[in-house]
């Protein structure tokens, strides 16, 4: 009785490895999705964006600023965290042409109690099911939230953060743009 199970132990353990091995070489052999309109199909300018209240937008809408694109989602520490400095450079930059955009990936009532509790002075749009279309044409392969991409007035991408950004990361960026 021993043998049998430490010999279906043995099949289980390779079995596991055998495919553990297979999953690493297949994903190493999947090309990375790159965020430009070659490869993905999306121009950035032509991205549909729909707002709380189910009205349509796109990038394009925002042609000449500077645009902060952030991936967030009420029920997420690390984007919970950035929100107030996203507010204070909306605030703060509005005048100089830099516009901050959310894109929730979590239900309209969801996000609509979070933005009213926190007061969140920048334009909210919700993902749904355009997730994997954001992602992708942004560049964030991982669909890890958080998720900053900073877009210059010409709406080319100049920076993407996957995690946490912190107040004094976005300055820097932000400042070497203006």
């Amino acid at each position: 009785m021993k043998t049998s199970v430490f010999g279906l132990a043995g099949i289980a353990l390779v079995s596991m490895l055998v495919g553990a091995l297979a999953f690493h070489l297949l994903l190493n052999d999947t090309p990375s999705v790159k965020p430009d309109s070659e490869e993905t199909g999306i121009e950035l300018h032509s991205i549909p964006l729909f707002d709380l209240a189910g009205h349509q937008s796109t990038i394009g809408d925002w042609k000449g600023d500077i645009l902060i694109v952030n991936f967030w989602a009420p029920w997420c520490a690390p984007c919970r965290r950035e929100v107030p400095s996203l507010i204070k450079t909306q605030q703060e930059y509005a005048q100089q042409g830099v516009s901050v955009l959310g894109i929730a990936f979590d239900s309209e009532p969801q996000v609509s109690r979070f933005a009213a509790d926190h007061q969140i002075n920048y334009p909210l749009f919700l993902a749904g099911n355009r997730a994997s279309m954001y992602n992708s044409a942004f560049g964030n392969s991982s669909g890890s939230l958080p998720f900053t991409a900073l877009l210059d007035r010409n709406q080319q991408i100049l920076f993407r953060h996957n995690g946490e950004l912190s107040a004094e990361q976005l300055l820097e960026q932000l400042e070497a743009l203006l």
